[in-house]
């Protein structure tokens, strides 16, 4: 019974995470469009600028990065509120074990992603929870 009940679990979960977003005007914004790679030097260029910059340590084979994904990171009301400070979205793509990720990992003390990280000029890395929320995100937002 248990083991039933783990893979109708897992298959359901599953479902949520590989279904297509509908698209049209009610659809969440997709944020893939708002992110852009990242690079070990990206993050120094852009606070350099004045800029708070996100980065989603992520990899195609995380099944929380994609969960996170497509809720709290798709979320309308985050997305204005990065708009609305001006805050850039970099993803750094862990999926085949990228060296300069990896090391990138080890400076802010973890050793596999999910990771989100919110840099701001003048002010040490925020790490946030590896489950996120709209809630956590729009609080760390509101700081800026």
């Amino acid at each position: 019974m248990v083991l039933a009940l783990n893979a109708w679990a897992w298959w359901a979960a599953g479902a949520l995470l590989v279904t297509p977003l509908p698209a049209g005007p009610a659809a969440p914004v997709a944020s893939t469009e708002r992110w852009q790679p990242w690079t070990p030097t990206r993050v120094a260029e852009l606070n350099a600028q004045g800029r708070s910059v996100m980065v989603d340590f992520t990899a195609a084979w995380c099944v929380t990065c994609q969960y996170n994904k497509k809720t709290a990171l798709a979320n309308s009301a985050v997305l204005a509120d990065m708009d609305a400070k001006k805050v850039a979205l970099l993803r750094a793509d862990w999926t085949r074990r990228d060296p300069a990720v990896t090391a990138a990992l080890r400076e802010l003390g973890r050793s596999g992603v999910p990771l989100y990280a919110i840099y701001t000029p003048g002010r040490a890395p925020v790490l946030l929870s590896e489950i996120l929320s709209v809630d956590e995100l729009r609080r760390e937002l509101a700081k800026l």
